[in-house]
C-alpha cells in the first residue's frame, strides 16, 4: 500500500526532530505536531477500513 507508507514517512519526520517544510516554508514545533497526529490518525482510519474490508 504505497499510500500507508508514504504516510508513515512523513510522519517519521517529526518524530525524528525535524520540522515540516510546506511550499518552501518551515512551520513551526507546534504546527509540525499537529499536522503529525493528524497524519496518524488518517493512517490509522485507513487501516482500519481496510481491516474491516478484509
Amino acid at each position: 500500500m504505497d499510500i500507508a507508507v508514504e504516510l508513515e514517512k512523513i510522519i517519521a519526520v517529526y518524530f525524528y526532530g525535524e520540522n515540516y517544510t510546506c511550499d518552501g516554508v518551515e512551520l513551526s514545533r507546534e504546527d509540525s505536531k499537529l499536522i503529525a497526529y493528524s497524519l496518524i490518525h488518517t493512517l490509522q482510519m485507513m487501516e482500519l477500513r481496510l481491516a474491516r474490508k478484509k
